[in-house]
Protein backbone atom coordinates (compact mmCIF):
# COMPACT_ATOMS: atom_id res chain seq x y z
CA UNK A 1 0.00 0.00 0.00
CA UNK A 2 2.69 2.43 -0.80
CA UNK A 3 0.39 4.95 -3.58
CA UNK A 4 -1.87 7.09 -2.15
CA UNK A 5 -5.88 6.62 -2.52
CA UNK A 6 -8.45 8.81 -3.53
CA UNK A 7 -11.68 6.61 -2.60
CA UNK A 8 -12.79 4.09 -0.08
CA UNK A 9 -12.43 1.05 -2.63
CA UNK A 10 -9.01 0.14 -0.87
CA UNK A 11 -10.64 -0.37 2.44
CA UNK A 12 -12.32 -3.30 2.06
CA UNK A 13 -9.01 -4.58 0.66
CA UNK A 14 -7.09 -3.56 3.67
CA UNK A 15 -9.47 -5.10 5.91
CA UNK A 16 -10.42 -7.96 4.14
CA UNK A 17 -6.14 -8.89 4.09
CA UNK A 18 -5.06 -11.94 5.58
CA UNK A 19 -2.21 -9.53 7.36
CA UNK A 20 -5.55 -8.61 9.69
CA UNK A 21 -5.82 -5.12 11.03
CA UNK A 22 -3.87 -2.04 9.93
CA UNK A 23 -1.12 -1.17 12.44
CA UNK A 24 -1.76 2.28 12.46
CA UNK A 25 -4.64 4.62 11.20
CA UNK A 26 -4.74 8.88 11.81
CA UNK A 27 -7.39 10.63 11.24
CA UNK A 28 -6.15 13.79 9.83
CA UNK A 29 -3.18 14.88 7.45
CA UNK A 30 -2.11 17.95 8.89
CA UNK A 31 1.33 18.77 10.58
CA UNK A 32 0.54 16.31 13.64
CA UNK A 33 -1.19 13.47 12.08
CA UNK A 34 1.50 13.65 9.35
CA UNK A 35 4.85 13.47 12.00
CA UNK A 36 2.79 10.68 14.06
CA UNK A 37 2.60 8.27 11.00
CA UNK A 38 5.85 9.13 9.36
CA UNK A 39 7.68 8.69 12.91
CA UNK A 40 5.91 5.51 13.20
CA UNK A 41 6.32 4.27 9.74
CA UNK A 42 10.30 4.35 9.98
CA UNK A 43 10.75 2.77 13.43
CA UNK A 44 8.24 -0.18 12.24
CA UNK A 45 9.59 -0.72 8.86
CA UNK A 46 7.02 -2.78 6.53
CA UNK A 47 4.19 -1.76 8.79
CA UNK A 48 0.83 -1.00 7.47
CA UNK A 49 -0.14 2.57 7.95
CA UNK A 50 -3.49 4.92 6.69
CA UNK A 51 -4.18 8.23 7.03
CA UNK A 52 -7.65 9.18 6.38
CA UNK A 53 -7.69 12.75 5.08
CA UNK A 54 -11.45 13.90 4.50
CA UNK A 55 -10.69 16.96 1.68
CA UNK A 56 -9.07 16.41 -1.65
CA UNK A 57 -5.11 16.25 -1.99
CA UNK A 58 -4.91 19.57 -3.44
CA UNK A 59 -6.62 20.79 -0.01
CA UNK A 60 -4.90 18.67 2.06
CA UNK A 61 -3.48 19.55 5.55
CA UNK A 62 -5.91 21.42 6.94
CA UNK A 63 -4.14 24.62 8.76
CA UNK A 64 -0.94 23.85 8.42
CA UNK A 65 -1.39 24.44 4.89
CA UNK A 66 -2.12 27.47 4.39
CA UNK A 67 0.54 29.10 7.33
CA UNK A 68 3.72 30.84 6.69
CA UNK A 69 4.64 28.60 9.69
CA UNK A 70 6.81 30.41 12.37
CA UNK A 71 8.28 28.39 14.73
CA UNK A 72 9.45 29.79 18.28
CA UNK A 73 12.73 28.72 17.69
CA UNK A 74 16.53 30.55 17.20
CA UNK A 75 18.43 29.74 13.93
CA UNK A 76 20.01 26.74 15.43
CA UNK A 77 16.44 24.57 16.68
CA UNK A 78 16.88 25.89 20.11
CA UNK A 79 13.70 26.93 21.80
CA UNK A 80 14.39 30.66 22.25
CA UNK A 81 14.89 32.46 25.30
CA UNK A 82 13.48 35.52 27.40
CA UNK A 83 10.49 36.27 26.10
CA UNK A 84 10.54 33.74 23.28
CA UNK A 85 11.07 30.99 26.06
CA UNK A 86 8.33 28.08 25.01
CA UNK A 87 7.98 26.92 28.41
CA UNK A 88 7.69 30.30 30.29
CA UNK A 89 5.31 31.48 27.40
CA UNK A 90 2.96 28.81 27.36
CA UNK A 91 2.88 28.66 30.98
CA UNK A 92 2.62 32.37 31.40
CA UNK A 93 -0.13 32.93 28.50
CA UNK A 94 -2.08 29.86 29.69
CA UNK A 95 -2.55 31.60 33.44
CA UNK A 96 -1.04 28.33 35.35
CA UNK A 97 -3.28 25.25 33.87
CA UNK A 98 -0.76 23.98 30.87
CA UNK A 99 0.27 20.49 31.93
CA UNK A 100 3.32 20.79 33.33
CA UNK A 101 4.85 17.49 31.54
CA UNK A 102 3.11 18.77 28.30
CA UNK A 103 5.15 21.91 28.79
CA UNK A 104 8.69 20.09 29.23
CA UNK A 105 8.19 17.49 26.82
CA UNK A 106 7.81 20.10 24.54
CA UNK A 107 10.40 22.50 25.44
CA UNK A 108 12.85 19.40 25.88
CA UNK A 109 11.91 17.85 22.57
CA UNK A 110 11.27 21.07 19.95
CA UNK A 111 15.05 20.74 19.08
CA UNK A 112 15.53 17.30 18.13
CA UNK A 113 12.05 17.65 15.95
CA UNK A 114 13.15 20.37 13.79
CA UNK A 115 16.86 18.23 13.16
CA UNK A 116 14.43 15.22 12.53
CA UNK A 117 12.58 17.42 10.12
CA UNK A 118 15.22 18.35 8.19
CA UNK A 119 17.98 15.56 8.58
CA UNK A 120 15.52 12.51 8.00
CA UNK A 121 12.69 14.50 5.49
CA UNK A 122 14.80 16.79 3.82
CA UNK A 123 12.49 20.11 5.44
CA UNK A 124 14.78 22.95 4.91
CA UNK A 125 14.49 25.75 7.38
CA UNK A 126 14.94 29.59 7.04
CA UNK A 127 14.93 32.68 9.89
CA UNK A 128 12.38 35.59 8.55
CA UNK A 129 11.18 38.37 9.83
CA UNK A 130 7.62 38.30 11.46
CA UNK A 131 4.73 40.39 10.93
CA UNK A 132 5.82 42.11 13.97
CA UNK A 133 7.94 45.70 13.73
CA UNK A 134 9.13 45.16 17.60
CA UNK A 135 11.88 42.83 18.53
CA UNK A 136 10.26 39.57 19.78
CA UNK A 137 12.48 37.07 19.45
CA UNK A 138 13.52 35.05 16.15
CA UNK A 139 11.53 32.86 13.93
CA UNK A 140 12.64 29.72 12.40
CA UNK A 141 10.06 28.71 9.55
CA UNK A 142 10.00 25.79 7.17
CA UNK A 143 11.01 27.07 3.93
CA UNK A 144 7.64 26.95 1.79
CA UNK A 145 5.95 27.27 5.28
CA UNK A 146 3.15 25.06 5.67
CA UNK A 147 2.44 23.72 1.91
CA UNK A 148 5.81 22.90 1.87
CA UNK A 149 6.16 21.07 5.19
CA UNK A 150 2.82 18.74 4.34
CA UNK A 151 4.57 18.12 1.10
CA UNK A 152 7.88 16.94 2.32
CA UNK A 153 6.08 14.37 5.35
CA UNK A 154 3.73 12.98 2.96
CA UNK A 155 6.34 11.91 0.24
CA UNK A 156 7.77 10.44 3.58
CA UNK A 157 5.34 8.69 4.61
CA UNK A 158 4.48 7.39 0.59
CA UNK A 159 8.37 6.68 0.32
CA UNK A 160 8.14 4.61 3.58
CA UNK A 161 5.15 2.68 2.52
CA UNK A 162 2.51 4.78 3.81
CA UNK A 163 -0.97 5.61 2.10
CA UNK A 164 -3.60 8.53 2.45
CA UNK A 165 -6.75 8.33 1.44
CA UNK A 166 -8.61 11.01 0.55
CA UNK A 167 -12.28 11.94 1.12
CA UNK A 168 -13.22 10.52 3.58
CA UNK A 169 -14.51 11.52 6.78
CA UNK A 170 -14.34 9.22 10.14
CA UNK A 171 -17.33 9.34 11.74
CA UNK A 172 -16.88 6.98 14.90
CA UNK A 173 -14.74 4.60 16.83
CA UNK A 174 -14.97 0.83 17.19
CA UNK A 175 -14.00 -0.94 20.42
CA UNK A 176 -13.65 -4.39 21.63
CA UNK A 177 -15.18 -6.05 24.20
CA UNK A 178 -12.88 -4.43 26.82
CA UNK A 179 -12.83 -0.98 25.74
CA UNK A 180 -9.98 -0.34 23.59
CA UNK A 181 -9.92 0.97 20.44
CA UNK A 182 -10.03 -1.07 17.21
CA UNK A 183 -10.92 0.80 14.94
CA UNK A 184 -12.61 3.18 13.00
CA UNK A 185 -15.80 3.91 10.75
CA UNK A 186 -16.08 6.04 7.96
CA UNK A 187 -18.23 7.56 5.25
CA UNK A 188 -17.00 8.04 1.58
CA UNK A 189 -19.61 9.50 -0.55
CA UNK A 190 -22.44 7.70 0.57
CA UNK A 191 -20.85 4.51 1.39
CA UNK A 192 -20.09 3.50 5.04
CA UNK A 193 -16.91 1.67 6.01
CA UNK A 194 -14.87 -0.19 8.74
CA UNK A 195 -11.01 -0.16 8.86
CA UNK A 196 -9.79 -1.80 11.75
CA UNK A 197 -6.77 -1.11 13.44
CA UNK A 198 -4.30 -1.45 16.76
CA UNK A 199 -3.69 1.24 17.03
CA UNK A 200 -5.78 4.82 15.95
CA UNK A 201 -4.35 8.54 16.07
CA UNK A 202 -6.90 11.61 16.15
CA UNK A 203 -4.84 14.06 14.56
CA UNK A 204 -8.06 15.91 12.90
CA UNK A 205 -8.29 19.23 14.60
CA UNK A 206 -10.10 21.44 17.24
CA UNK A 207 -13.79 22.76 15.94
CA UNK A 208 -13.20 25.92 14.47
CA UNK A 209 -15.00 24.64 10.99
CA UNK A 210 -18.53 23.70 13.01
CA UNK A 211 -20.59 26.75 13.70
CA UNK A 212 -22.57 24.69 15.55
CA UNK A 213 -19.79 23.44 18.37
CA UNK A 214 -18.55 27.53 18.35
CA UNK A 215 -22.59 28.16 19.03
CA UNK A 216 -22.25 25.83 21.91
CA UNK A 217 -19.32 26.07 23.31
CA UNK A 218 -17.99 29.75 22.43
CA UNK A 219 -20.96 32.04 22.55
CA UNK A 220 -24.78 32.44 20.87
CA UNK A 221 -22.30 34.62 18.52
CA UNK A 222 -19.80 32.11 17.73
CA UNK A 223 -21.10 31.27 14.15
CA UNK A 224 -19.53 35.14 13.29
CA UNK A 225 -16.14 33.37 13.59
CA UNK A 226 -14.58 32.55 10.21
CA UNK A 227 -11.65 30.31 10.11
CA UNK A 228 -8.32 32.49 9.32
CA UNK A 229 -8.00 29.74 6.20
CA UNK A 230 -9.45 27.50 4.31
CA UNK A 231 -8.07 24.57 5.86
CA UNK A 232 -9.62 24.80 8.76
CA UNK A 233 -13.46 24.59 7.21
CA UNK A 234 -12.46 20.95 7.71
CA UNK A 235 -11.62 21.08 10.98
CA UNK A 236 -15.61 20.25 12.80
CA UNK A 237 -14.37 18.84 16.05
CA UNK A 238 -15.35 15.07 15.16
CA UNK A 239 -12.41 13.68 16.36
CA UNK A 240 -13.26 14.93 19.86
CA UNK A 241 -16.84 14.30 19.51
CA UNK A 242 -15.98 10.54 18.52
CA UNK A 243 -13.33 10.26 21.31
CA UNK A 244 -15.77 11.47 24.29
CA UNK A 245 -18.57 8.82 23.14
CA UNK A 246 -15.92 6.14 23.75
CA UNK A 247 -15.31 7.40 27.35
CA UNK A 248 -12.74 10.19 26.85
CA UNK A 249 -12.35 13.12 28.92
CA UNK A 250 -11.89 16.45 27.86
CA UNK A 251 -9.33 19.27 28.29
CA UNK A 252 -8.58 22.81 27.28
CA UNK A 253 -10.93 25.90 27.72
CA UNK A 254 -13.81 25.42 25.53
CA UNK A 255 -14.98 29.08 25.08
CA UNK A 256 -11.81 30.39 24.21
CA UNK A 257 -9.81 30.56 21.28
CA UNK A 258 -6.56 31.50 19.21
CA UNK A 259 -7.83 34.37 16.90
CA UNK A 260 -6.04 36.64 15.23
CA UNK A 261 -7.11 40.09 13.60
CA UNK A 262 -7.67 40.55 9.49
CA UNK A 263 -9.12 42.19 7.21
CA UNK A 264 -12.56 40.74 6.66
CA UNK A 265 -12.93 42.51 2.37
CA UNK A 266 -9.73 39.91 1.87
CA UNK A 267 -10.41 36.39 0.85
CA UNK A 268 -6.82 35.23 1.10
CA UNK A 269 -5.62 33.27 4.28
CA UNK A 270 -3.75 35.14 7.00
CA UNK A 271 -4.74 38.37 5.83
CA UNK A 272 -3.12 39.74 8.97
CA UNK A 273 -3.40 44.01 10.29
CA UNK A 274 -0.94 43.44 12.80
CA UNK A 275 -0.41 47.24 12.75
CA UNK A 276 -2.64 48.28 15.69
CA UNK A 277 0.12 49.35 18.27
CA UNK A 278 0.78 52.54 15.89
CA UNK A 279 -2.92 53.63 15.74
CA UNK A 280 -6.40 53.30 17.63
CA UNK A 281 -9.08 50.67 16.96
CA UNK A 282 -12.12 51.60 17.46
CA UNK A 283 -15.55 50.23 16.98
CA UNK A 284 -18.46 50.96 14.86
CA UNK A 285 -19.37 53.95 17.15
CA UNK A 286 -16.07 55.73 16.79
CA UNK A 287 -14.74 54.74 20.79
CA UNK A 288 -11.79 53.00 21.27
CA UNK A 289 -12.31 49.93 23.59
CA UNK A 290 -8.89 48.59 24.34
CA UNK A 291 -4.91 49.15 25.31
CA UNK A 292 -3.98 49.06 21.94
CA UNK A 293 -0.12 49.51 22.88
CA UNK A 294 -0.82 47.29 26.19
CA UNK A 295 2.35 44.50 25.32
CA UNK A 296 4.50 43.88 22.19
CA UNK A 297 2.02 42.89 19.41
CA UNK A 298 3.41 39.39 19.76
CA UNK A 299 2.17 39.05 23.01
CA UNK A 300 -1.57 40.76 22.35
CA UNK A 301 -2.86 40.26 19.14
CA UNK A 302 -4.90 36.91 20.57
CA UNK A 303 -6.45 38.98 22.95
CA UNK A 304 -6.73 41.68 20.53
CA UNK A 305 -8.84 39.72 18.05
CA UNK A 306 -10.55 37.98 20.88
CA UNK A 307 -12.00 41.68 21.84
CA UNK A 308 -12.71 42.68 18.86
CA UNK A 309 -15.17 39.79 18.62
CA UNK A 310 -16.52 40.05 21.80
CA UNK A 311 -16.62 43.77 22.77
CA UNK A 312 -16.73 45.28 19.21
CA UNK A 313 -19.18 42.97 17.68
CA UNK A 314 -16.89 41.91 14.68
CA UNK A 315 -17.25 45.32 13.80
CA UNK A 316 -13.64 47.43 14.21
CA UNK A 317 -11.60 50.08 12.65
CA UNK A 318 -7.49 50.46 12.84
CA UNK A 319 -7.18 54.06 11.95
CA UNK A 320 -3.72 55.44 11.84
CA UNK A 321 -1.93 58.46 10.02
CA UNK A 322 0.54 59.32 7.57
CA UNK A 323 3.48 59.22 10.38
CA UNK A 324 2.85 54.68 9.84
CA UNK A 325 4.57 54.92 6.81
CA UNK A 326 7.58 56.17 8.29
CA UNK A 327 8.15 53.17 10.59
CA UNK A 328 10.69 50.89 8.83
CA UNK A 329 9.33 47.10 8.14
CA UNK A 330 5.44 48.23 8.90
CA UNK A 331 4.90 46.71 5.42
CA UNK A 332 5.27 43.87 7.17
CA UNK A 333 2.22 43.98 9.83
CA UNK A 334 -0.05 44.28 7.14
CA UNK A 335 -0.59 41.17 5.08
CA UNK A 336 -3.81 42.02 3.66
CA UNK A 337 -4.12 42.21 -0.11
CA UNK A 338 -6.71 45.04 0.22
CA UNK A 339 -5.51 48.87 -0.07
CA UNK A 340 -6.28 51.13 3.23
CA UNK A 341 -9.52 53.47 2.70
CA UNK A 342 -7.84 57.30 3.04
CA UNK A 343 -9.18 60.56 3.96
CA UNK A 344 -7.52 63.88 4.15
CA UNK A 345 -9.18 64.31 7.60
CA UNK A 346 -10.63 62.58 10.52
CA UNK A 347 -14.40 63.65 9.20
CA UNK A 348 -13.68 62.84 5.93
CA UNK A 349 -12.74 59.16 7.03
CA UNK A 350 -15.66 58.50 9.28
CA UNK A 351 -17.80 59.23 6.79
CA UNK A 352 -15.70 56.42 4.46
CA UNK A 353 -16.22 54.14 7.29
CA UNK A 354 -19.87 54.60 7.65
CA UNK A 355 -18.74 55.98 11.60
CA UNK A 356 -20.43 58.68 13.29
CA UNK A 357 -18.18 61.92 12.12
CA UNK A 358 -18.57 63.46 15.52
CA UNK A 359 -17.69 60.47 17.57
CA UNK A 360 -14.98 59.78 15.52
CA UNK A 361 -13.85 63.32 15.94
CA UNK A 362 -14.20 63.24 19.69
CA UNK A 363 -12.59 60.11 19.79
CA UNK A 364 -9.16 61.11 17.66
CA UNK A 365 -9.24 64.86 20.03
CA UNK A 366 -9.30 63.07 23.02
CA UNK A 367 -7.22 60.84 22.33
CA UNK A 368 -4.56 63.60 21.13
CA UNK A 369 -4.50 65.41 24.25
CA UNK A 370 -4.21 62.57 26.00
CA UNK A 371 -0.57 61.96 24.57
CA UNK A 372 2.13 62.88 26.06
CA UNK A 373 5.91 64.39 24.65
CA UNK A 374 8.50 61.39 25.27
CA UNK A 375 11.04 59.68 23.50
CA UNK A 376 8.82 57.46 20.86
CA UNK A 377 10.52 54.03 19.34
CA UNK A 378 8.06 51.82 17.31
CA UNK A 379 10.58 48.52 17.60
CA UNK A 380 10.38 48.19 21.48
CA UNK A 381 8.00 48.96 24.67
CA UNK A 382 8.92 52.45 24.89
CA UNK A 383 6.28 53.50 27.73
CA UNK A 384 4.91 56.43 25.80
CA UNK A 385 1.90 56.45 27.01
CA UNK A 386 -1.44 58.28 27.85
CA UNK A 387 -2.58 60.04 30.72
CA UNK A 388 -5.96 60.76 32.01
CA UNK A 389 -7.75 58.28 28.88
CA UNK A 390 -9.57 55.44 29.98
CA UNK A 391 -9.04 52.88 28.25
CA UNK A 392 -5.27 54.06 28.40
CA UNK A 393 -2.79 53.72 25.58
CA UNK A 394 0.65 51.95 27.55
CA UNK A 395 3.01 52.48 24.39
CA UNK A 396 3.41 53.81 21.41
CA UNK A 397 0.70 56.73 22.17
CA UNK A 398 1.55 59.13 18.95
CA UNK A 399 -0.65 61.91 17.96
CA UNK A 400 -3.17 61.39 15.26
CA UNK A 401 -2.39 65.00 13.15
CA UNK A 402 -0.91 64.26 9.79
CA UNK A 403 -2.73 63.49 7.19
CA UNK A 404 -3.76 61.52 4.73
CA UNK A 405 -5.41 59.52 7.40
CA UNK A 406 -6.11 55.88 6.45
CA UNK A 407 -8.09 53.20 7.84
CA UNK A 408 -8.64 49.54 7.53
CA UNK A 409 -11.58 46.99 9.15
CA UNK A 410 -10.52 44.47 11.03
CA UNK A 411 -12.53 41.73 12.45
CA UNK A 412 -11.41 38.45 14.71
CA UNK A 413 -10.42 35.21 12.16
CA UNK A 414 -10.35 31.92 14.47
CA UNK A 415 -7.43 29.94 14.38
CA UNK A 416 -7.94 27.31 16.23
CA UNK A 417 -10.01 26.04 19.50
CA UNK A 418 -8.59 25.76 22.72
CA UNK A 419 -11.03 22.84 23.80
CA UNK A 420 -10.04 19.13 23.11
CA UNK A 421 -9.36 15.91 24.96
CA UNK A 422 -7.35 14.99 27.89
CA UNK A 423 -4.24 13.59 27.46
CA UNK A 424 -1.03 12.82 28.51
CA UNK A 425 2.83 13.30 28.09
CA UNK A 426 2.74 9.96 25.45
CA UNK A 427 -0.72 11.34 23.86
CA UNK A 428 -2.30 8.77 25.15
CA UNK A 429 -6.07 9.63 25.50
CA UNK A 430 -7.13 9.53 29.13
CA UNK A 431 -10.35 8.65 30.93
CA UNK A 432 -12.28 10.66 33.58
CA UNK A 433 -9.95 8.62 36.09
CA UNK A 434 -7.08 9.77 34.48
CA UNK A 435 -6.61 6.05 32.80
CA UNK A 436 -5.49 5.41 28.88
CA UNK A 437 -7.53 4.44 26.40
CA UNK A 438 -6.54 1.71 24.77
CA UNK A 439 -5.35 1.76 21.38
CA UNK A 440 -6.68 5.42 21.08
CA UNK A 441 -3.61 8.70 20.89
CA UNK A 442 -4.13 12.28 20.10
CA UNK A 443 -2.33 14.59 18.86
CA UNK A 444 -2.36 18.52 17.94
CA UNK A 445 -5.58 20.93 18.22
CA UNK A 446 -7.49 17.62 18.88
CA UNK A 447 -5.75 17.17 21.92
CA UNK A 448 -6.83 19.94 24.65
CA UNK A 449 -3.90 21.98 25.91
CA UNK A 450 -4.64 25.74 26.39
CA UNK A 451 -6.81 27.68 28.86
CA UNK A 452 -6.36 31.27 28.35
CA UNK A 453 -4.31 32.17 25.35
CA UNK A 454 -1.74 30.32 23.03
CA UNK A 455 1.90 31.81 22.67
CA UNK A 456 2.39 32.53 18.80
CA UNK A 457 4.45 29.96 16.89
CA UNK A 458 4.35 26.87 19.01
CA UNK A 459 0.96 25.20 17.58
CA UNK A 460 2.13 23.80 14.86
CA UNK A 461 5.72 23.09 16.45
CA UNK A 462 3.35 21.32 19.01
CA UNK A 463 1.91 18.74 17.16
CA UNK A 464 5.38 18.14 15.29
CA UNK A 465 7.06 17.48 18.48
CA UNK A 466 4.07 15.20 19.94
CA UNK A 467 3.68 13.73 16.66
CA UNK A 468 6.73 12.62 16.45
CA UNK A 469 7.24 11.10 19.58
CA UNK A 470 4.13 9.69 19.74
CA UNK A 471 4.93 7.83 16.29
CA UNK A 472 8.34 6.38 17.76
CA UNK A 473 6.11 5.30 20.88
CA UNK A 474 3.54 3.41 19.34
CA UNK A 475 6.08 1.43 16.91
Amino acid sequence: MSEALDTAEAFSVATADAAGPLDLLVVGCGAGGLATAVSFAENAPSSRVLILERSSRYSRGGNTTWTGLFFRLTADGKPADAAGDIGGRSHESSEGPSDADHVSALSENAEPTVRWLAERHGVDFEIRPTHFVTVCGPRLMPVGGGAGLVDQLAKSLERLGGTIAYGVRATSLSTDVTGAVNGVHVQEGGRLWHIAARRVVLACGGFQGNPELLECHVGHTGRQLQPIANGGSNNRGEGIEMAVAVGAARSGRYDRFHGEPVDPRSHQAEALVMAYPYGILVNADGHRFLDEGADIPDNTFEEVAYRIWREARQSAYLICDAKLSQIEGHERCLLTDKDPITAPSIDELARELDIPPDELSWTVARFNDACRPAPYDPTRLDGKHTVGLVPQKSNWAVELDTGPYVAWPVHCAITFTFGGLRTDARSRVLTERGEPINGLYAIGETAGFSHSQCPGATSVLRALTFGRMAGADIA
